[in-house]
Protein backbone atom coordinates (compact mmCIF):
# COMPACT_ATOMS: atom_id res chain seq x y z
CA UNK A 1 0.00 0.00 0.00
CA UNK A 2 1.39 3.54 -1.00
CA UNK A 3 2.23 5.96 1.61
CA UNK A 4 0.72 8.44 -1.13
CA UNK A 5 -2.54 7.00 -0.30
CA UNK A 6 -2.69 7.34 3.39
CA UNK A 7 -4.73 10.23 4.46
CA UNK A 8 -6.08 10.51 7.83
CA UNK A 9 -9.40 12.30 6.97
CA UNK A 10 -11.76 12.68 4.15
CA UNK A 11 -10.47 14.99 1.80
CA UNK A 12 -10.90 18.97 3.17
CA UNK A 13 -9.99 21.32 -0.13
CA UNK A 14 -12.72 23.38 -0.94
CA UNK A 15 -15.15 22.04 -3.63
CA UNK A 16 -14.02 23.64 -6.85
CA UNK A 17 -10.59 22.52 -6.13
CA UNK A 18 -11.70 18.89 -5.37
CA UNK A 19 -13.71 18.83 -9.03
CA UNK A 20 -10.52 19.21 -11.27
CA UNK A 21 -9.04 16.07 -9.42
CA UNK A 22 -12.45 14.49 -9.73
CA UNK A 23 -11.87 15.51 -13.59
CA UNK A 24 -8.22 13.71 -13.90
CA UNK A 25 -9.81 10.52 -11.67
CA UNK A 26 -13.01 10.36 -14.48
CA UNK A 27 -10.68 10.94 -17.42
CA UNK A 28 -7.80 8.74 -16.58
CA UNK A 29 -9.95 5.64 -15.96
CA UNK A 30 -8.51 5.23 -12.69
CA UNK A 31 -11.24 4.07 -9.36
CA UNK A 32 -8.49 3.47 -7.01
CA UNK A 33 -6.21 6.54 -7.78
CA UNK A 34 -6.52 10.41 -7.27
CA UNK A 35 -4.85 13.18 -9.05
CA UNK A 36 -4.61 15.27 -5.85
CA UNK A 37 -4.88 12.86 -2.94
CA UNK A 38 -8.21 11.89 -3.15
CA UNK A 39 -7.69 9.33 -0.83
CA UNK A 40 -8.95 8.71 2.65
CA UNK A 41 -8.40 6.59 5.53
CA UNK A 42 -10.89 4.54 6.13
CA UNK A 43 -12.97 6.25 9.30
CA UNK A 44 -12.13 5.07 12.70
CA UNK A 45 -15.37 5.04 13.83
CA UNK A 46 -16.49 1.93 11.49
CA UNK A 47 -13.32 0.25 13.08
CA UNK A 48 -14.63 -2.61 15.23
CA UNK A 49 -13.39 -3.70 19.13
CA UNK A 50 -12.08 -6.52 17.43
CA UNK A 51 -10.31 -4.83 14.92
CA UNK A 52 -8.90 -2.07 16.70
CA UNK A 53 -7.32 -4.89 19.36
CA UNK A 54 -5.86 -6.16 16.33
CA UNK A 55 -4.38 -3.28 15.32
CA UNK A 56 -2.76 -2.30 18.41
CA UNK A 57 -1.43 -5.79 18.64
CA UNK A 58 -0.29 -5.70 15.33
CA UNK A 59 1.80 -2.24 16.46
CA UNK A 60 2.95 -3.61 19.94
CA UNK A 61 5.52 -5.56 18.57
CA UNK A 62 6.49 -2.20 16.04
CA UNK A 63 6.32 0.44 19.08
CA UNK A 64 8.89 -1.92 21.04
CA UNK A 65 11.86 -1.73 17.70
CA UNK A 66 10.91 1.65 17.41
CA UNK A 67 11.66 2.56 20.70
CA UNK A 68 14.83 0.55 20.67
CA UNK A 69 15.87 2.15 17.64
CA UNK A 70 16.09 -1.31 15.29
CA UNK A 71 13.06 -0.62 13.00
CA UNK A 72 14.13 -0.71 9.86
CA UNK A 73 12.31 1.49 6.99
CA UNK A 74 9.91 -0.72 5.76
CA UNK A 75 8.48 -1.64 9.62
CA UNK A 76 8.36 2.00 10.49
CA UNK A 77 6.26 2.75 7.31
CA UNK A 78 3.92 -0.05 8.64
CA UNK A 79 3.92 1.43 12.10
CA UNK A 80 2.90 4.89 9.92
CA UNK A 81 -0.19 3.23 8.52
CA UNK A 82 -0.98 1.45 12.02
CA UNK A 83 -1.00 4.88 13.86
CA UNK A 84 -3.08 6.58 10.97
CA UNK A 85 -5.76 3.64 11.27
CA UNK A 86 -5.85 3.98 15.05
CA UNK A 87 -6.61 7.85 14.60
CA UNK A 88 -2.96 8.65 16.65
CA UNK A 89 -1.88 11.76 14.47
CA UNK A 90 0.16 13.57 16.97
CA UNK A 91 2.18 9.57 16.33
CA UNK A 92 1.70 10.07 12.58
CA UNK A 93 3.72 13.27 12.74
CA UNK A 94 6.72 12.17 15.20
CA UNK A 95 7.07 9.47 12.90
CA UNK A 96 6.82 11.29 9.90
CA UNK A 97 9.18 13.84 10.05
CA UNK A 98 12.74 11.78 10.66
CA UNK A 99 11.11 9.48 7.71
CA UNK A 100 10.84 12.28 5.30
CA UNK A 101 13.95 13.67 6.26
CA UNK A 102 15.34 10.74 5.25
CA UNK A 103 14.03 10.26 1.90
CA UNK A 104 13.94 13.69 0.34
CA UNK A 105 13.34 12.10 -2.97
CA UNK A 106 9.91 10.84 -1.72
CA UNK A 107 7.74 13.93 -1.62
CA UNK A 108 4.48 11.76 -0.79
CA UNK A 109 6.15 10.99 3.04
CA UNK A 110 6.40 15.45 3.23
CA UNK A 111 3.02 16.24 1.37
CA UNK A 112 1.23 13.55 4.03
CA UNK A 113 3.08 15.26 7.13
CA UNK A 114 2.09 18.65 5.87
CA UNK A 115 -1.28 17.37 5.74
CA UNK A 116 -1.70 16.29 9.20
CA UNK A 117 -0.12 19.19 10.24
CA UNK A 118 -2.73 21.51 8.86
CA UNK A 119 -5.47 19.68 9.96
CA UNK A 120 -3.82 20.18 13.58
CA UNK A 121 -3.84 23.77 12.70
CA UNK A 122 0.11 24.11 12.55
CA UNK A 123 -0.12 26.24 9.09
CA UNK A 124 3.17 27.33 9.41
CA UNK A 125 4.86 23.81 9.58
CA UNK A 126 2.25 22.97 6.74
CA UNK A 127 3.38 25.38 4.82
CA UNK A 128 7.43 24.75 5.86
CA UNK A 129 7.15 20.87 4.73
CA UNK A 130 5.13 21.61 1.47
CA UNK A 131 7.71 24.77 0.60
CA UNK A 132 10.70 22.11 1.16
CA UNK A 133 8.92 19.81 -1.41
CA UNK A 134 8.75 23.02 -3.96
CA UNK A 135 12.29 23.67 -3.34
CA UNK A 136 13.00 20.32 -4.43
CA UNK A 137 10.47 20.17 -7.63
CA UNK A 138 9.12 23.33 -8.53
CA UNK A 139 6.33 21.99 -10.20
CA UNK A 140 5.15 19.07 -8.77
CA UNK A 141 1.67 19.44 -9.28
CA UNK A 142 0.58 18.09 -5.79
CA UNK A 143 2.76 19.80 -3.93
CA UNK A 144 1.11 23.40 -5.84
CA UNK A 145 -2.28 21.69 -5.46
CA UNK A 146 -1.38 21.48 -1.43
CA UNK A 147 0.26 24.85 -1.64
CA UNK A 148 -3.42 26.14 -3.30
CA UNK A 149 -5.36 24.54 -0.88
CA UNK A 150 -3.27 25.79 2.04
CA UNK A 151 -2.89 29.43 1.54
CA UNK A 152 -6.70 29.85 0.11
CA UNK A 153 -7.41 28.49 3.85
CA UNK A 154 -5.46 31.19 4.80
CA UNK A 155 -7.14 33.91 2.96
CA UNK A 156 -3.80 34.38 0.82
CA UNK A 157 -5.72 34.31 -2.40
CA UNK A 158 -3.20 36.88 -4.28
CA UNK A 159 -0.04 35.23 -3.15
CA UNK A 160 -1.94 31.92 -4.95
CA UNK A 161 -3.01 33.14 -7.52
CA UNK A 162 0.79 35.01 -8.56
CA UNK A 163 2.21 31.13 -7.66
CA UNK A 164 0.53 29.43 -9.43
CA UNK A 165 0.51 31.81 -12.75
CA UNK A 166 4.43 31.97 -12.35
CA UNK A 167 4.07 28.06 -12.11
CA UNK A 168 1.70 27.54 -14.98
CA UNK A 169 4.57 29.98 -17.25
CA UNK A 170 7.47 27.65 -16.09
CA UNK A 171 5.20 24.34 -16.91
CA UNK A 172 4.72 25.32 -20.80
CA UNK A 173 5.85 22.51 -22.65
CA UNK A 174 6.40 20.24 -19.79
CA UNK A 175 4.20 17.48 -18.88
CA UNK A 176 3.52 19.47 -15.49
CA UNK A 177 1.78 22.07 -17.95
CA UNK A 178 -1.85 20.37 -18.02
CA UNK A 179 -2.11 19.50 -14.14
CA UNK A 180 -0.71 22.71 -13.08
CA UNK A 181 -3.52 24.85 -15.91
CA UNK A 182 -5.92 23.12 -14.75
CA UNK A 183 -5.31 24.18 -10.63
CA UNK A 184 -4.92 27.57 -11.77
CA UNK A 185 -8.17 28.08 -13.89
CA UNK A 186 -9.93 26.21 -10.56
CA UNK A 187 -8.23 28.72 -8.35
CA UNK A 188 -9.04 31.56 -10.70
CA UNK A 189 -12.89 30.31 -10.54
CA UNK A 190 -12.63 30.53 -7.11
CA UNK A 191 -11.48 33.89 -6.88
CA UNK A 192 -14.68 34.94 -9.54
CA UNK A 193 -12.39 35.63 -12.42
CA UNK A 194 -14.39 32.96 -14.84
CA UNK A 195 -13.00 35.22 -17.97
CA UNK A 196 -9.49 34.06 -16.57
CA UNK A 197 -10.65 30.98 -15.89
CA UNK A 198 -12.18 30.57 -19.72
CA UNK A 199 -9.17 31.68 -21.22
CA UNK A 200 -7.01 28.95 -19.38
CA UNK A 201 -8.99 26.82 -19.92
CA UNK A 202 -8.98 27.42 -23.59
CA UNK A 203 -5.41 27.37 -23.88
CA UNK A 204 -4.99 24.02 -22.46
CA UNK A 205 -7.65 22.69 -24.99
CA UNK A 206 -5.72 24.46 -27.45
CA UNK A 207 -2.74 23.03 -26.36
CA UNK A 208 -4.11 19.60 -25.25
CA UNK A 209 -6.01 18.75 -28.18
CA UNK A 210 -6.07 15.16 -27.60
CA UNK A 211 -6.94 15.46 -23.46
CA UNK A 212 -10.29 15.66 -22.96
CA UNK A 213 -9.83 16.96 -18.97
CA UNK A 214 -9.75 20.59 -19.86
CA UNK A 215 -12.56 20.21 -22.16
CA UNK A 216 -14.68 18.54 -19.64
CA UNK A 217 -13.48 21.51 -17.39
CA UNK A 218 -15.16 23.96 -19.57
CA UNK A 219 -17.83 22.30 -19.29
CA UNK A 220 -18.62 22.17 -15.62
CA UNK A 221 -17.59 25.75 -15.88
CA UNK A 222 -20.43 26.61 -18.72
CA UNK A 223 -22.47 24.16 -16.85
CA UNK A 224 -22.20 26.19 -13.23
CA UNK A 225 -23.12 29.49 -15.63
CA UNK A 226 -26.58 28.20 -16.62
CA UNK A 227 -25.01 27.83 -20.40
CA UNK A 228 -26.32 24.02 -20.79
CA UNK A 229 -26.13 23.97 -24.64
CA UNK A 230 -22.21 25.28 -24.39
CA UNK A 231 -21.88 22.82 -21.86
CA UNK A 232 -23.18 19.73 -23.86
CA UNK A 233 -21.51 20.31 -26.53
CA UNK A 234 -17.86 21.06 -25.13
CA UNK A 235 -18.78 17.46 -22.96
CA UNK A 236 -19.75 15.56 -26.20
CA UNK A 237 -16.32 16.96 -27.79
CA UNK A 238 -14.52 15.53 -24.36
CA UNK A 239 -16.30 12.23 -25.06
CA UNK A 240 -14.54 12.02 -28.41
CA UNK A 241 -11.13 11.69 -26.65
CA UNK A 242 -12.24 10.02 -23.48
CA UNK A 243 -11.44 6.24 -22.86
CA UNK A 244 -14.45 4.03 -22.94
CA UNK A 245 -14.39 3.70 -19.17
CA UNK A 246 -13.93 7.72 -18.73
CA UNK A 247 -17.06 8.24 -21.64
CA UNK A 248 -19.53 6.17 -19.41
CA UNK A 249 -18.47 8.98 -16.75
CA UNK A 250 -19.26 11.63 -19.33
CA UNK A 251 -22.66 10.22 -20.01
CA UNK A 252 -23.71 9.78 -16.44
CA UNK A 253 -22.39 13.72 -15.96
CA UNK A 254 -24.91 14.16 -19.26
CA UNK A 255 -27.84 12.34 -17.96
CA UNK A 256 -27.32 14.01 -14.45
CA UNK A 257 -27.06 17.50 -16.35
CA UNK A 258 -30.77 16.92 -18.10
CA UNK A 259 -32.69 15.47 -15.26
CA UNK A 260 -31.78 18.65 -13.43
CA UNK A 261 -33.14 20.48 -15.66
CA UNK A 262 -36.45 18.54 -16.10
CA UNK A 263 -36.80 19.16 -12.35
CA UNK A 264 -36.26 22.63 -12.56
CA UNK A 265 -38.70 22.95 -15.66
CA UNK A 266 -41.35 20.67 -13.30
CA UNK A 267 -40.48 20.95 -9.66
CA UNK A 268 -43.61 19.67 -8.59
CA UNK A 269 -42.55 16.08 -10.52
CA UNK A 270 -41.91 13.08 -8.58
CA UNK A 271 -38.26 12.70 -8.15
CA UNK A 272 -38.58 8.78 -8.38
CA UNK A 273 -39.59 9.53 -11.74
CA UNK A 274 -37.04 11.97 -13.05
CA UNK A 275 -34.02 9.66 -13.14
CA UNK A 276 -32.13 8.93 -15.98
CA UNK A 277 -32.68 5.25 -17.20
CA UNK A 278 -30.15 3.05 -17.97
CA UNK A 279 -30.93 2.05 -21.47
CA UNK A 280 -34.58 3.42 -23.87
CA UNK A 281 -37.22 1.01 -23.12
CA UNK A 282 -38.00 0.40 -26.96
CA UNK A 283 -42.32 -0.04 -26.34
CA UNK A 284 -42.81 3.09 -24.57
CA UNK A 285 -43.14 6.52 -26.42
CA UNK A 286 -39.98 8.99 -25.80
CA UNK A 287 -41.47 12.31 -24.54
CA UNK A 288 -38.10 13.42 -23.11
CA UNK A 289 -35.62 15.86 -24.58
CA UNK A 290 -32.44 13.81 -25.68
CA UNK A 291 -30.25 16.05 -22.84
CA UNK A 292 -27.95 12.63 -22.50
CA UNK A 293 -24.97 11.87 -24.38
CA UNK A 294 -25.07 7.88 -23.76
CA UNK A 295 -26.01 6.24 -27.60
CA UNK A 296 -28.81 8.70 -28.17
CA UNK A 297 -30.75 7.51 -25.23
CA UNK A 298 -32.21 10.72 -24.21
CA UNK A 299 -32.09 11.52 -20.30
Amino acid sequence: MPLGSLSPTPDPRPKRLRQVGLVGLALAGAAAAGWWWGQQQPNRSVISTGQQQTLERRSEKLETKLAAGTANDAEQRQLLRLRLALGDQTGAIKLLEPLSDQNPDQPSLRLLLADLKSQNDDNAGAEREIRQVLNRQPLHPQALEDYARLQLKLGRKQEVMQQLQASAEAAKGTPEALPIGLLLADVQQRNGLNGEATATYQGLIASHPADPRPMLALALLRHSQGDLGAARSLLQQAKLNSTPVAAGVLDQVAAGWAVGRIRAEAPSANAADLKAPAAPAPAMDSQAGGDGLAGGSGA
